[in-house]
């Protein structure tokens, strides 16, 4: 086997000799990078295919000095790496694992939109709920049979409807299980109803806008409705926006969850408190989706919104 010392200067004697060529020459196949693939390869590579290939290892050295000196580069987020490429040297670009975790982030923070929630929601992590009562047990025991259930089938996993008083933790329960699915790959978007309704009521008038929004709720993998029952009700946002929302989900079973200060019989008063005769079988007709959708879970316990402030 031929030392890398005898190979390179066969190379340099096949090389141009004028004076800026020959340096410059020089200083590609000085390279240590150069030089380590060279060795690693010599046995499928030639003289003639290393003469032949200057130019890429010129490209090479460039890129790989430039990103030393914490430039991008001109392919930003990608590293060069040299390979055989039938009879010469060439040149491909890999990504950086820099560029691999940003390009993660991405993907995760494309498959959740939570935009509605509190920073401490949008952060929230299962394995940070806090545990220490019964009730709370409970209910992360629901949570993991439905992420078990998902990952066989989405249409298999059945949504909760969590009530209890303000602060105990409802949202940030969801709000956690919202990042795990993100983090198995599963789309899923977190309303907070109370202000979704008032942005759809802004875009009345709009049709394309209202119909589009509207769709993209209905459609997504996992929907999470937080704090449905406090929105000022009407008869277009019930029986127009939640009404086909849920019927949809239903139809299709897609998983939902709610959140509500209110008990499921006490949602239904709510969505029946519109001044016509036919209101309560409206109501019963949106209730008898949620009730397909969702088990009636509760929470209860001190207010730790509140405590928190203290």
């Amino acid at each position: 086997m031929q030392t890398l010392g005898s190979i390179l200067k066969k190379i340099e004697k096949r090389l141009p000799q004028a004076g800026t060529s020959k340096e410059m020459n020089r200083q590609i196949l000085a390279y240590p990078a150069i030089q380590q693939f060279i060795h690693d390869h010599q046995d499928s590579l030639s003289v003639e295919m290393i003469s032949n290939s200057m130019s890429k290892l010129n490209e090479f050295m460039r890129e790989k000095e430039a990103i030393d000196r914490g430039e991008l580069g001109q392919n930003p987020g990608f590293k060069p790496e040299l390979f055989i490429n039938y009879n010469y040297i060439d040149v491909t670009y890999v990504p950086t694992q820099e560029y691999l975790e940003s390009e993660k982030i991405r993907h995760y923070q494309s498959l959740i939109d939570n935009r509605m929630m509190s920073e401490d929601v949008k952060q929230a992590q299962l394995d940070q709920y806090d545990l220490s009562t019964i009730e709370r047990r409970q209910l992360m025991e629901e949570i993991s049979e439905f992420l078990e259930a998902v990952q066989i089938k989405l249409q298999y996993a059945r949504g909760m409807y969590i009530s209890g008083p303000f602060g105990v933790g409802k949202t940030y329960l969801l709000g956690a299980l919202a990042n795990g699915l993100a983090a198995m790959g599963i789309a899923v978007t977190m309303i907070h109803y109370p202000t979704f309704a008032s942005e759809l009521k802004s875009l009345i008038g709009q049709d394309s806008r209202l119909f589009d929004t509207v769709s993209k709720i209905k459609q997504v993998s996992v929907l999470i409705i937080d704090d449905i029952g406090a929105e000022s009700n009407s008869a277009w946002l019930r029986d127009d926006v939640l009404g086909v929302i849920l019927e949809h989900r239903m139809k299709e079973s897609l998983p939902t969850f709610f959140t509500s200060n209110f008990s499921m019989r006490e949602l239904e008063m709510h969505l029946s408190s519109i001044r016509d005769a036919d209101e309560p079988m409206k109501a019963k007709r949106i209730m008898e989706r949620v009730r397909y959708l969702a088990k009636e879970k509760t929470l209860s316990g001190q207010n730790r919104r509140l405590a928190n402030r203290q």
